[in-house]
């Protein structure tokens, strides 16, 4: 099983190479298929959600994955290296959600994060199976709501895709 920290370095790896393509989004699709990194998205989702065990790790582990469960259903495949992910790894890291919901463990920060990509894609969360518990807790605030808190850069650095999306949009906020 691999750790949160050597997760978000397959992430990283796998990022480099996507901007390492050039030309027009056809071109660039064409090699990253060919390049067969579509392929390394669906073994990343599925590493986090074998974290889930692990009781210091399976927060994270689950937000990540959810995350990139969104991601990979709201933009461009070229954009993120991420292409069609299977059914029931995305179904999986929603059942994890809940899992997790269920026994308390969710924080603020899973809060905003879920208030942002329901806001933005609730079709995602019904199309992979989100439970009661898993709206409500997305829609429990403002889908803005990551606006009024602070997103250090040093709290989304070597956390993968995730990490990557909040600062950027973090720092188109200010």
């Amino acid at each position: 099983m691999l750790s949160l920290s050597a997760l978000a370095g397959w992430e990283e790896a796998v990022l480099a190479s996507i901007r390492g393509t050039s030309g027009t989004l056809e071109e660039r699709d064409r090699q990253i298929e060919r390049s067969g990194l579509y392929g390394e998205y669906p073994a990343i989702v599925r590493a986090y959600l074998e974290l889930v065990e692990d009781e210091g790790s399976a927060l994270e582990a689950v937000k990540r994955a959810v995350f990139l469960v969104w991601r990979g259903a709201m933009a461009p495949p070229m954009e993120t290296g991420i292409g069609p992910l299977p059914d029931g790894t995305s179904r999986g890291a929603m059942e994890q959600l809940d899992h997790l919901l269920r026994h308390g463990a969710a924080d603020d920060e899973l809060a905003w994060m879920l208030a942002w990509y329901y806001g933005k894609g609730s079709h995602v969360f019904e199309l992979f199976g989100a439970t009661g518990r898993v709206v409500a807790l997305a829609e429990g605030s403002p889908p803005d709501a990551w606006r009024r808190i602070e997103i250090a850069a040093d709290s989304m650095r070597r956390r993968g895709q995730l990490g990557v999306y909040w600062s950027s949009l973090a720092a188109g906020a200010t």
